[in-house]
């Protein structure tokens, strides 16, 4: 279905989407614009994407009354990065209708969303924790909402926001539209659903749950803790990806490889949740254009961060969660491109990952790391290459006296090695590099106690016998 085939969509709205390509309808927007614009509580489960803004930004910018001074339409996410993009994507969106938003985020100083707030936007995006600081100094009034969103409600729910948000809709008229949307159904979200939408709503659901996407080749190395970062360094030299995000577990693993990477002068640009907002701004809009190549990130831009050039993904350390999996490389893969995930996985873990193969319904192929002489091959290659662009780049001002005294003194052979032992310095340079060990991810629960059951029916398998364990 195409978006001009809607009935009732303001023309406005038609000609801006026009504009930015949108013409046909992704699955979850098929679904729910219809239902939306009808008036419906729409409860969507959908991964991100596959279009949620527009699915929920359409109906919400369709009904904006811009002359309206008051916050009529309030979304929460439950990140700032987020809630950024959803900022970006109705302005766009919205081009021609004159949406006046606000962006209130933990992390921002107060005086600047404040002044934003003086304007008197019609939309207020944010995330739970501003936003009832906010409320309870009676900077904002929300007598006045129309629509409730919550984007990625599971999410919000995994970070410990579920007090927060039955604070914020307590402020809210009770007669309004909501739009629940969220990638995974648990109990605590089917709780939260009852707290926030009307028993008139429609269940709308594109989730294939944790399945991964058939666009996205995965693929995984052994490796041992300590020799982590060396596999890293020969697999970002040998295959050189233009546009990579690089996810660990911890602030401080994000921190240590960023500051090893930048040393042997990779692109690279790190991010996590203890940076300050202004400048986690300046690191994504530094990758997102392509000013730096590699980001070293936590689990922080795993949900929500719709970036098309990111060619590979590679989990340094795999999550915890399973979820998890399927959001980071879900990164790539997108909008029917095609995209690379790699996982850096340890012999304790291998349980784990079969546990993420089994229930992302996905294939993950061991490969192995090149091997010394690929490795070499490659590395001849880039010297060539730097051989070529010093060459191409020769400045005639060079001091002649020194070229002249450098050919005298040094013979062609010897000239040779101190170049070629100058250009791969950074070959040795990372041996000495270690990072701090991060503890090794294993099953835990009803996922640990099958493998057991699995294991010992495999035994009785392989020794005859007709004994099963079934307890």
């Amino acid at each position: 279905m195409k978006f001009n085939e809607i009935k009732n969509l303001n023309p406005q709205l038609l000609k801006s989407l026009n504009e930015i390509n949108f013409i046909d309808m992704s699955p979850i927007q098929e679904k729910t614009i219809p239902l939306a614009l009808k008036g419906f509580d729409i409860i969507g489960q959908a991964e991100t994407g596959t279009g949620k803004t527009g699915a929920f930004g359409i109906p919400i910018l369709n009904s904006l009354n811009s002359d309206i001074k008051n916050i009529e339409h309030l979304i929460i996410t439950p990140t700032r990065e987020l809630a950024k993009q959803i900022n970006d994507q109705l302005l766009k969106i919205g081009k021609y209708l004159n949406p006046k938003i606000a962006l209130i985020l933990g992390g921002v100083p107060y005086e600047k969303q404040v002044k934003q707030l003086s304007l008197k936007p019609n939309i207020l995006i944010g995330t739970p924790g501003r936003i009832i600081d906010f409320l309870k100094s009676k900077r904002i009034k929300l007598c006045n909402i129309k629509t409730f969103t919550l984007d990625e409600a599971d999410e919000l729910l995994n970070m410990g926001f579920k007090e927060d948000i039955e604070t914020i809709s307590s402020f809210l008229p009770k007669k309004r539209q909501n739009f629940f949307f969220t990638a995974t159904f648990d109990e605590k979200t089917k709780k939260l659903v009852e707290l926030i939408v009307d028993n008139n709503h429609k269940n709308i659901s594109v989730s294939s749950g944790l399945k991964t996407s058939s666009n996205i080749k995965q693929e995984y190395i052994l490796v041992k803790e300590k020799t982590k970062f060396t596999s890293l360094i020969k697999m970002l030299q040998f295959y050189q990806p233009n546009s990579i995000i690089i996810f660990c577990r911890t602030k401080r693993r994000v921190d240590e490889l960023n500051e090893a990477l930048r040393k042997l002068n990779f692109d690279a640009i790190g991010i996590h949740g203890d940076i300050q907002q202004k400048n986690r701004t300046f690191i994504m809009n530094q990758f997102r254009n392509n000013k730096k190549k590699i980001l070293i990130a936590t689990d922080v831009v795993a949900r929500g961060i719709d970036i098309e050039h990111i060619e590979w993904i590679i989990n340094f350390d795999l999550p915890q969660e399973i979820e998890y999996y399927t959001h980071r490389i879900g990164r790539v893969g997108r909008n029917g491109n095609k995209g690379y995930s790699l996982s850096f996985v340890k012999i304790d873990e291998i349980e784990h990952l079969k546990e993420i193969e089994r229930k992302t319904k996905s294939k993950i192929k061991e490969i192995q790391i090149p091997n010394e002489e690929e490795i070499y091959k490659n590395w001849r290659k880039t010297i060539d290459q730097k051989f070529n662009l010093i060459i191409k780049n020769f400045d005639d001002e060079n001091p002649f006296y020194l070229e002249e005294e450098l050919v005298n003194k040094f013979s062609h052979k010897e000239m040779a090695i101190i170049i070629t032992h100058y250009l791969l310095k950074e070959k040795h340079k990372y041996k000495k590099i270690n990072l701090t060990p991060e503890p090794s991810v294993i099953l835990k629960g009803q996922a640990k106690i099958r493998n057991i059951k699995n294991k010992i029916n495999h035994f009785y398998k392989n020794n005859n016998s007709k004994k099963k364990l079934n307890k």
